[in-house]
């Protein structure tokens, strides 16, 4: 059955008025829901009120919807776009989106992915080889030890994790995390690195973690 988001205060932000009305009218059945349609009415809202989770358009008519971040450290944010290139998307998970949807998505799609990112504890947890992730909170902890990764290379490690053992190349890791066609480019290669050497610096028990085979591609080890 799909996750479904129930209970929650869900901040829109979206200035296309037919769509936002139409999130809004998805979503409120079964929340508590507040609409934007620009970046300074968003802004006042989540200055004075504490929301579970927040859909986010990019392009506002009074500025990036980026901006709103820094009001939002501790608050999931789904971004909603038209903007689908690559810089794009690492834009928006470079500011601290929990995921992004390119337009067009259907609703059933948009709220699976948002239900992902308000899971408890006890479903969010993936845990495997002394490395503790909680897709919820998108915390990643090292025998409690806290590893400070990208939102990117967060999204790229859980991904791994949850499909230990299977072996992935990087467009398709690239199409797996962020569900859209490849663009052939090293993003994913980069972010491993990167992944990589960061568990290094932790221990050296985390060199063998994240396995590279030619001819296969990348996999999280199995226990």
């Amino acid at each position: 059955m799909m996750n479904k988001v129930e209970y929650k205060n869900i901040l829109i932000v979206e200035d296309d008025a037919t769509l936002r009305g139409m999130l809004a009218d998805h979503f409120s059945v079964m929340n508590n829901v507040k609409t934007c349609g620009n970046l300074q009415s968003a802004t006042d809202e989540v200055r004075y009120a504490k929301f579970d989770i927040v859909l986010l358009d990019v392009v506002l008519p009074d500025g990036s919807g980026l901006k709103l971040f820094d009001l939002l450290a501790d608050t999931p944010v789904v971004i909603l776009s038209d903007l689908g290139s690559d810089d794009n998307l690492l834009d928006g998970f470079s500011a601290g989106a929990a995921d992004y949807i390119v337009k067009p998505a259907s609703f059933a799609i948009i709220e699976a992915r948002m239900a992902l990112r308000l899971l408890p504890d006890e479903k969010a947890r993936i845990v495997s080889n002394g490395l503790v992730l909680n897709v919820s909170k998108r915390t990643a902890i090292y025998k409690k030890t806290a590893l400070d990764l990208t939102s990117s290379e967060f999204n790229i490690l859980a991904f791994l994790m949850q499909n230990a053992g299977v072996y992935f190349t990087a467009n398709e890791i690239y199409e797996r995390v962020w569900r859209m066609p490849h663009l052939n480019t090293a993003t994913i290669k980069v972010h491993i690195s990167n992944l990589r050497k960061k568990m290094l610096s932790l221990s050296s028990d985390c060199a063998d973690l994240i396995i590279t085979e030619f001819g296969k591609g990348y996999a999280f080890a199995n226990e």
